[in-house]
């Protein structure tokens, strides 16, 4: 019995950071869901690799890729692609980085490199894509925030503050496009196996060790998945939240409540 593919649904999903992690898992989603994809992102080999793996899931979509640095993003590099697609009508900003210093430590180039990577540069992306949503009549917004934007711990004063601005940029987001038929809201993952963690490229003895101590942490054990953030970035962005707006989605086992 052949596979069966859901067919392309005439929308686009542009993705960032979809070179690995959450932005790869999430890519996955949208193409199984028919969506077209372009896919952002900074790693070449993997980018190419994802695009592939998306393609060989729904072979009924379209996918393209930009490569680069988001904050050098052109707005015609981004029509350029997007011809080649349907129509977009969803936005995920995902990309980011982590850095950990003290509030003594913290210096102005680590304050600025997180401001312009994780918020700005999603502020001048969106912006882009703000029109094409307008002249498309539709458009549905999902920010990749963190728990650490609702509850910093020692070290991340940067990271944290800067989370925290991306969860109130949402609610302000929400606010202007509902009359115009443009939803925003946001996701708080928790700890996720990504390569952004130190630990996820530990052998599986050490990565046990690791995730035994994070359950004592959270409500519920084990470590989470990208798979588990992509699926509820996908239900935001997707009709199945059609009625939903200026949601803030905690993805995080329980961490913020222990």
């Amino acid at each position: 019995m052949g596979k069966t593919f859901v067919s392309a649904l005439s929308q686009t999903a542009l993705i960032t950071g979809a070179s690995s992690g959450i932005g790869a898992a999430a890519a996955k989603v949208f193409a199984k869901n028919g969506y077209d994809l372009l896919l952002l992102g900074r790693d070449y080999a993997r980018l190419q690799k994802n695009t592939q793996e998306c393609l060989a899931i729904n072979p009924q979509i379209k996918a393209t890729t930009l490569i680069g640095d988001l904050n050098q993003l052109e707005e015609e590099d981004l029509l350029e692609e997007l011809k080649k697609l349907s129509p977009l009508t969803v936005l995920v900003n995902n990309a980011g980085i982590y850095q950990q210093a003290s509030v003594q430590d913290s210096t102005e180039k680590l304050w600025t490199d997180i401001f312009q990577t994780n918020l700005l540069a999603s502020v001048k992306l969106t912006q882009y894509c703000w029109k094409l949503f307008l002249k498309n009549k539709k458009g549905s917004i999902v920010n990749v925030s963190s728990t650490l934007g609702i509850k910093p711990i020692p070290g991340t004063s940067a990271y944290s503050a800067i989370k925290a601005a991306m969860v109130n940029w949402t609610l302000a987001l929400a606010q202007e496009g509902g009359a115009i038929n443009i939803r925003a809201n946001c996701v708080c993952p928790g700890i996720i196996d990504t390569p952004i963690q130190d630990f996820h490229s530990l052998d599986v003895k050490q990565k046990k060790e690791v995730e035994t101590t994070i359950s004592k942490m959270q409500l519920i054990k084990g470590l989470g998945q990208p798979e588990d953030v992509a699926e509820s970035i996908y239900f935001l962005a997707s009709e199945k939240s059609k009625f939903t707006t200026g949601s803030i989605l905690h993805i995080d086992g329980g961490i913020n409540l222990k």
